[in-house]
């Protein structure tokens, strides 16, 4: 699964991907400091079954420690966007074409307001202005990509009208559309029954801005909490974007205590945001930092922010759940003994059958049943929804 990282340049993306990935990409403060796009792998942290038996479990990927499994989740850092991006302003249409595969997107904004819609030093400039022209940005080269040649398209559809959404799939198969998806947009943007071959520009730009929200749901990452006039931003922020979910953040804060955990001068507890010092010197420059940020941010606004964006974006924006499959019930391990080694995160609503064909297509032909494992082993059918934590083996015919 791949989680994109956009917004203009010197917002702070990438230093948002390092205080998530402890990665090393290039940081400055001026516009293009990132031209190619990074990649970092960070982990959301759930509750992991093992607690429950008397060995630990073995992942595959990530970690477990003390309960807590580690969930590897690939982030993307694209290059800066400005206004005109769809266009190929600054490079606009390459960086965006990097964004193909995310499933979802962090909107970094400068929420101090230090910095204009180019990335470039500024006062007093209105972070606001960032949250409307992205998103257009986005809608723009959603539309560009559809309706390129739509009078082409049309006289195809004239021949047999019922074959809209299929039509849309062709043209968006690169973006991760699928039928469920398109049909849905339509039905939003109020297009069912109206004929696309007659589709006008507002009812383009109307069913364009529906596929951009479900091919690319966004939150707000707004960074440089800490600074003066950010949290007054913030403030104007959610009022005026009260559909969108805005997370005050400091991705600077993060990454600086993530890297004194690196160098054992602290414990740090991100989603908690608490911190215990491993070395008692008041006079040490790097400790009397965390102490600045532990008082300014932490105490303030309960963490830095960044592992809530993580959280949010995974389990609300994505609406994912974790479930396990194990090969043996009784001691939940695979066919090799090893304890709970896969755990996927599955759309919530997700059915039996639906998960057994994301691990193997053959396993979803062949399904009999599943086996939820709980305290009591409880036999289901292939449309039963599973849930959150649920242990599962799958039952097939041979």
């Amino acid at each position: 699964m791949l989680i994109g990282i956009v917004g203009k340049p010197s917002s702070g993306k990438s230093t948002l991907l390092n205080s998530m990935c402890m990665t090393d990409a290039k940081m400055g403060n001026y516009p293009f400091t990132t031209i190619k796009p990074n990649r970092g792998v960070a982990y959301v942290v759930i509750s992991c079954p093992c607690q429950k038996l008397s060995e630990s479990c073995n992942p595959r990927s990530g970690k477990c420690e003390d309960g807590q499994r580690y969930v590897p989740i690939e982030i993307l850092d694209v290059a800066g966007l400005v206004p005109g991006a769809s266009e190929g302003k600054g490079m606009g249409n390459q960086f965006l074409d990097d964004l193909r595969t995310a499933k979802a997107l962090i909107h970094v904004v400068d929420s101090s307001g230090t910095t204009d819609e180019e990335g470039n030093q500024s006062e007093n400039y209105n972070p606001m202005s960032d949250i409307k022209w992205l998103g257009l940005e986005i809608q723009n080269w959603i539309h560009k990509i559809l309706f390129d040649n739509w009078t082409r398209v049309s006289r195809k559809l004239e021949q047999d009208p019922t074959k809209v959404a299929e039509t849309i799939l062709e043209r968006l198969s690169g973006l991760g559309a699928n039928l469920v998806l398109i049909k849905k947009a339509i039905q939003l943007a109020d297009l069912l029954g109206v004929n696309a071959t007659k589709w006008d520009e507002i009812q383009q730009m109307r069913l364009s801005k529906e596929l951009r929200s479900l091919l690319f749901p966004m939150i707000v990452a707004a960074n440089k909490m800490d600074m003066s006039n950010s949290m007054t931003n913030i403030a104007k922020m959610k009022e005026n974007y009260s559909d969108i979910e805005i997370f005050p953040v400091s991705a600077l804060a993060e990454l600086t205590l993530r890297k004194a955990m690196e160098d054992n001068l602290i414990n740090y507890n991100s989603k908690e945001g608490q911190v215990n010092y491993l070395i008692d010197d008041s006079e040490n420059n790097r400790i009397k930092v965390v102490k600045a940020i532990e008082e300014k941010i932490l105490n303030v606004n309960g963490s830095t922010g960044v592992n809530q964006v993580l959280d949010y974006s995974v389990f609300e924006l994505l609406n994912l759940i974790a479930v396990y499959p194990v090969e043996n019930q009784n001691k939940l391990c695979d066919k090799d003994g090893r304890v709970l080694p896969d755990v996927f995160l599955v759309e919530k609503g997700t059915t039996a059958k639906e998960f057994a064909g994301k691990i193997h297509t053959d396993l979803a032909d062949k399904f009999i049943n599943g086996i939820l494992i709980a305290d009591v082993n409880k036999a289901i059918s292939g449309d039963h929804e599973l849930n959150n934590g649920d242990v599962m083996k799958i039952n097939t015919s041979s």
